[in-house]
């Protein structure tokens, strides 16, 4: 009986794994995109957010604007939200492909959120506050009005602006969960410092937690926390210790066989390390827009499903309480027609009162949504649009010129300011004031300067 012999496989087809990765068995392929590209798209996403609220706020000033943006706003919008994606990408790429990106990180980061907070605290505090306490008699209501407004004017009862708070704390997730300390917690307390992994993650679920419950309208989120809220999708931070727990598991993986941190370093900067990441990142993009559809599905249906509980706990309890023997009076037999409209009119209003039912029902399951995109499902449902995008991304691709990385978030933020000046200028022409005729200004002017001058004010 002749044995069957094994064909030897190819040498192309061979499974290469992580740890045997090298630079001349390197796969050839690299993404044309680097950090850079995806930095420019995220502040391109930022400015074309700011261009979205200057157009609804206009819309709100004429109807014209309105109609006119009503079929490409939602659009814009929609493009709006991938801000976050993009700079979140070109974050972890900076800290996967540089030995200090931890450090760079979290100085640009803190820095630009602090500085957004002071800002923010000057202009409410100082300039709003301030300069409306000096005109009115009662100083100590200022604030307390000014909070009401806020209250019935921000949406589900909060604002969240300040992105640089996220990035603060992914950046953060990604130092304690992969960053190898070197002067403390070394040895067996490096554990402690992972066990810091949970503190950006607890700040996270505990912002989450008081959205909800503004949105239900249960607490008051006071204004100075505006700043410090986080603005991304709690589905967006998943995907961030997704990827930041996907890096860990690669470096055990790795150094299972033997290899020692630096040689990670090597690998880390491979090309095909970087496809490998970038085939994991459409994966999961497509995955977390699928989970965060079924969250707000989630959430609207826990509702549905607590209201009918409710309705049906007190259609129980008004069963019992009527629940009594009823005894036919000599009236009731003498007046059957009486009886037949009461019958009658019940069950009209029975059949009434199905509607209504129905209605809170809606009422019920629109309420459970709009709790969810409050807090943010919902916003990473597009991810799934971005995935096949992200494959020509690579990491390790370096930016031809460095000083463009710096250049761009500083246009950004010339082009937003530049938008909302035009925007207020462009205001002016709608805004219901009626419009003033300078030679009367002229002439109150001249009688100003005569009347000074008369009492010896001036010369």
């Amino acid at each position: 009986m002749q044995t069957r012999q094994r064909k030897p496989a190819k040498a192309g087809r061979q499974k290469i794994r992580i740890h045997e990765v090298t630079a001349e068995n390197d796969i050839r392929y690299r993404g044309p995109l680097s950090f850079q590209h995806f930095m420019a798209l995220g502040w391109a996403c930022i400015v074309l957010a700011q261009v979205v609220v200057i157009l609804k706020l206009g819309g709100r000033l004429d109807q014209s604007i309105a109609e006119g943006t009503a079929e490409f706003l939602p659009t814009l919008d929609s493009i709006a939200d991938f801000s976050l994606p993009f700079l979140l990408i070109a974050t972890f790429a900076q800290i996967l492909d540089t030995s200090n990106g931890y450090r760079k990180q979290l100085i640009k980061n803190f820095g630009a959120a602090a500085g957004i907070c002071g800002l923010y605290y000057l202009f409410f505090y100082h300039y709003l506050i301030g300069g409306m306490e000096a005109l009115i008699t009662d100083p100590s209501q200022v604030l307390p009005t000014i909070q009401s407004a806020l209250d019935r004017a921000v949406p589900y009862g909060f604002l969240c602006f300040n992105l640089f708070v996220d990035l603060l704390l992914c950046t953060l997730v990604m130092l304690f969960l992969n960053y190898k300390p070197v002067h403390i917690f070394k040895g067996k307390s490096v554990v402690i410092f992972r066990l810091l992994t949970l503190l950006p993650i607890g700040y996270e679920v505990g912002c989450m937690a008081m959205k909800i419950q503004s949105a239900r309208g249960i607490i008051r989120i006071p204004a100075w926390a505006y700043p410090l809220l986080p603005v991304k999708p709690p589905m967006t931070f998943v995907l961030f210790i997704a990827l930041a727990v996907y890096v860990k598991t690669r470096e055990l993986r790795f150094r299972r066989h033997g290899k020692t941190h630096e040689e990670y370093k090597a690998f880390l900067k491979t090309k095909r390390n970087s496809w490998n990441f970038s085939v994991f990142l459409a994966i999961m993009m497509v995955i977390v827009s699928i989970l965060d559809l079924g969250v707000v599905l989630g959430f609207s249906v826990n509702e549905g499903v607590h209201f009918a509980l409710e309705k049906e706990m007190e259609s129980v309890a008004v069963m019992e309480t009527d629940a009594q023997p009823e005894t036919e009076t000599v009236e009731q037999a003498a007046q059957p027609e009486t009886e037949s409209d009461e019958t009658g009119e019940a069950a009209m209003t029975e059949t009434d009162q199905e509607n209504p039912y129905e209605e809170e029902m809606y009422s019920a399951v629109e309420k459970g949504a709009y709790i969810s995109i409050a807090v943010g499902f919902g916003g990473s449902i597009g991810l799934a649009f971005l995935a096949p995008f992200v494959l020509l991304f690579s990491y390790t691709r370096k930016p031809k010129n460095e000083l463009i990385g710096m250049l761009i978030p500083a246009a950004g933020c010339v082009l937003i300011v530049a938008l909302y000046l035009e925007g207020i200028h462009q205001a002016l022409f709608f805004l219901p004031i009626p419009k003033i005729d300078l030679a009367e200004i002229r002439e109150y002017a001249e009688f100003i300067l005569v009347l000074m001058s008369e009492q010896g004010i001036i010369l």
